[in-house]
Protein backbone atom coordinates (compact mmCIF):
# COMPACT_ATOMS: atom_id res chain seq x y z
CA UNK A 1 0.00 0.00 0.00
CA UNK A 2 1.28 3.42 -1.07
CA UNK A 3 0.52 7.15 0.72
CA UNK A 4 0.65 10.06 -1.39
CA UNK A 5 1.07 12.76 0.04
CA UNK A 6 -1.35 15.26 -1.46
CA UNK A 7 -0.12 18.63 0.43
CA UNK A 8 3.78 18.58 -0.36
CA UNK A 9 4.88 21.36 -2.54
CA UNK A 10 7.55 20.19 -5.37
CA UNK A 11 9.98 22.55 -5.97
CA UNK A 12 11.29 22.70 -9.54
CA UNK A 13 14.65 23.60 -10.35
CA UNK A 14 13.52 26.65 -12.27
CA UNK A 15 11.88 28.35 -9.71
CA UNK A 16 15.34 27.48 -7.18
CA UNK A 17 17.25 29.74 -9.93
CA UNK A 18 14.03 32.26 -9.81
CA UNK A 19 14.55 32.29 -6.26
CA UNK A 20 18.24 32.63 -5.88
CA UNK A 21 18.24 35.31 -8.72
CA UNK A 22 15.91 37.48 -6.47
CA UNK A 23 17.96 36.57 -3.50
CA UNK A 24 21.01 37.80 -5.61
CA UNK A 25 19.34 41.11 -6.27
CA UNK A 26 18.27 41.92 -2.87
CA UNK A 27 21.83 41.43 -1.91
CA UNK A 28 22.95 43.30 -4.39
CA UNK A 29 20.62 46.24 -3.95
CA UNK A 30 21.64 46.04 0.10
CA UNK A 31 25.56 45.88 -0.12
CA UNK A 32 25.54 49.83 -1.28
CA UNK A 33 23.56 50.88 1.00
CA UNK A 34 25.93 49.24 4.02
CA UNK A 35 28.64 50.57 2.10
CA UNK A 36 27.35 54.00 2.32
CA UNK A 37 26.14 54.02 5.73
CA UNK A 38 29.73 52.59 6.56
CA UNK A 39 31.69 55.76 4.74
CA UNK A 40 29.35 57.99 6.20
CA UNK A 41 30.79 57.43 10.14
CA UNK A 42 33.77 58.72 9.48
CA UNK A 43 32.34 62.16 8.94
CA UNK A 44 30.06 61.28 11.53
CA UNK A 45 32.52 60.53 13.95
CA UNK A 46 35.14 63.48 13.50
CA UNK A 47 31.51 65.87 14.17
CA UNK A 48 31.34 63.71 17.54
CA UNK A 49 34.85 64.25 18.21
CA UNK A 50 35.05 68.35 16.75
CA UNK A 51 32.18 68.52 19.04
CA UNK A 52 33.59 66.83 22.46
CA UNK A 53 36.90 68.43 21.54
CA UNK A 54 38.67 65.86 20.82
CA UNK A 55 41.50 64.83 18.81
CA UNK A 56 44.30 62.49 18.10
CA UNK A 57 46.91 64.95 19.69
CA UNK A 58 45.26 65.64 23.14
CA UNK A 59 43.99 61.80 23.48
CA UNK A 60 48.01 60.89 23.04
CA UNK A 61 48.67 63.51 25.69
CA UNK A 62 46.18 62.74 27.84
CA UNK A 63 47.00 59.02 27.80
CA UNK A 64 50.33 59.37 28.45
CA UNK A 65 50.17 62.02 31.13
CA UNK A 66 53.15 64.79 30.25
CA UNK A 67 55.21 66.14 33.04
CA UNK A 68 55.63 68.99 31.81
CA UNK A 69 57.68 70.15 34.71
CA UNK A 70 61.16 68.56 34.21
CA UNK A 71 62.70 67.47 31.16
CA UNK A 72 64.77 64.41 30.51
CA UNK A 73 67.52 64.15 28.30
CA UNK A 74 68.22 60.75 26.36
CA UNK A 75 71.18 59.65 24.58
CA UNK A 76 71.36 57.35 21.74
CA UNK A 77 74.44 54.76 20.89
CA UNK A 78 74.91 52.48 18.50
CA UNK A 79 77.26 49.65 18.80
CA UNK A 80 78.08 46.44 16.71
CA UNK A 81 79.19 42.79 18.54
CA UNK A 82 82.17 41.07 17.18
CA UNK A 83 83.22 41.39 13.96
CA UNK A 84 79.82 42.07 12.46
CA UNK A 85 80.07 43.68 9.10
CA UNK A 86 77.11 46.16 9.25
CA UNK A 87 77.29 50.39 9.75
CA UNK A 88 75.36 51.06 12.34
CA UNK A 89 74.65 54.94 13.82
CA UNK A 90 71.76 56.76 15.43
CA UNK A 91 71.19 59.60 13.38
CA UNK A 92 69.13 60.95 16.62
CA UNK A 93 72.23 61.31 18.72
CA UNK A 94 69.41 63.06 21.54
CA UNK A 95 66.53 64.18 22.53
CA UNK A 96 65.31 66.61 25.60
CA UNK A 97 61.58 65.15 26.70
CA UNK A 98 59.64 65.45 29.27
CA UNK A 99 58.07 62.28 30.67
CA UNK A 100 54.86 61.18 29.37
CA UNK A 101 55.94 62.40 26.02
CA UNK A 102 55.65 59.82 22.60
CA UNK A 103 58.90 60.70 20.50
CA UNK A 104 59.85 58.94 17.70
CA UNK A 105 64.12 58.82 16.83
CA UNK A 106 66.02 56.83 14.16
CA UNK A 107 68.66 54.72 14.05
CA UNK A 108 70.47 53.80 10.54
CA UNK A 109 71.82 50.59 9.71
CA UNK A 110 73.81 49.77 6.00
CA UNK A 111 74.95 46.29 5.41
CA UNK A 112 78.55 46.43 3.85
CA UNK A 113 79.07 42.72 3.18
CA UNK A 114 78.14 41.36 -0.45
CA UNK A 115 75.31 39.20 0.69
CA UNK A 116 72.27 39.08 3.32
CA UNK A 117 73.05 38.98 6.72
CA UNK A 118 70.20 39.04 9.69
CA UNK A 119 70.97 40.93 12.55
CA UNK A 120 69.43 41.16 16.14
CA UNK A 121 69.12 44.46 18.48
CA UNK A 122 69.19 44.15 22.05
CA UNK A 123 68.63 47.60 24.26
CA UNK A 124 70.90 48.21 27.14
CA UNK A 125 69.97 51.22 29.71
CA UNK A 126 72.12 53.78 31.91
CA UNK A 127 71.31 53.82 34.54
CA UNK A 128 69.96 50.43 34.48
CA UNK A 129 67.29 51.21 36.44
CA UNK A 130 65.97 53.75 33.80
CA UNK A 131 64.76 50.42 31.24
CA UNK A 132 62.10 50.07 33.81
CA UNK A 133 60.41 53.28 32.57
CA UNK A 134 61.41 53.39 29.12
CA UNK A 135 58.55 52.35 27.32
CA UNK A 136 59.15 51.14 23.40
CA UNK A 137 56.10 51.77 21.91
CA UNK A 138 57.82 50.68 18.13
CA UNK A 139 61.39 49.13 18.17
CA UNK A 140 63.56 47.14 15.57
CA UNK A 141 64.67 45.06 18.18
CA UNK A 142 61.05 43.85 18.35
CA UNK A 143 62.67 41.41 15.45
CA UNK A 144 65.50 40.11 13.43
CA UNK A 145 66.35 42.70 10.96
CA UNK A 146 67.63 41.17 7.39
CA UNK A 147 69.65 43.37 4.88
CA UNK A 148 70.38 42.40 1.35
CA UNK A 149 73.99 43.07 0.44
CA UNK A 150 74.23 46.89 0.60
CA UNK A 151 71.14 47.68 1.59
CA UNK A 152 70.76 50.67 4.07
CA UNK A 153 67.96 51.42 6.36
CA UNK A 154 66.75 53.73 8.27
CA UNK A 155 64.70 52.07 11.76
CA UNK A 156 62.74 53.95 13.88
CA UNK A 157 61.96 53.88 17.37
CA UNK A 158 59.12 55.19 19.28
CA UNK A 159 59.07 55.35 22.58
CA UNK A 160 58.23 57.29 26.36
CA UNK A 161 59.86 57.68 29.40
CA UNK A 162 56.95 57.06 32.35
CA UNK A 163 56.40 60.13 34.30
CA UNK A 164 57.00 57.96 37.33
CA UNK A 165 60.98 57.93 36.59
CA UNK A 166 62.47 59.05 39.95
CA UNK A 167 63.38 62.56 39.97
CA UNK A 168 67.07 61.80 40.45
CA UNK A 169 67.81 60.20 37.07
CA UNK A 170 68.23 63.26 34.44
CA UNK A 171 69.75 61.46 32.01
CA UNK A 172 69.19 58.34 30.53
CA UNK A 173 71.96 56.50 27.93
CA UNK A 174 70.41 53.62 25.19
CA UNK A 175 72.50 51.50 23.15
CA UNK A 176 71.66 49.10 21.35
CA UNK A 177 74.29 46.05 20.17
CA UNK A 178 73.18 44.53 17.04
CA UNK A 179 74.42 40.59 16.78
CA UNK A 180 75.19 38.34 13.54
CA UNK A 181 72.42 35.94 13.94
CA UNK A 182 72.78 35.06 9.94
CA UNK A 183 73.72 31.28 10.98
CA UNK A 184 71.45 30.97 13.79
CA UNK A 185 68.75 31.81 10.85
CA UNK A 186 69.93 29.25 8.91
CA UNK A 187 69.82 26.33 11.43
CA UNK A 188 66.61 27.58 12.93
CA UNK A 189 63.76 25.08 11.84
CA UNK A 190 61.56 26.27 9.08
CA UNK A 191 57.99 27.15 10.06
CA UNK A 192 55.65 24.81 8.23
CA UNK A 193 52.77 27.18 8.21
Amino acid sequence: MSVVADDVDVVTPAEVRENNRTTLKKLLLILPVMLAFCLSLVPLYRQICEVLGITATRAVAENTQVDRSRIVKVDFDASLHGGFAWKFVPVDKRVEIHPGEMVTIHYRVTNALPYATTGRAVPSFAPVEAGLFFSKIECFCFSNQTLQAGESREMPVTFFIDPKLPAKIGSIGLSYYFFDVTEEMKKAPKDPA
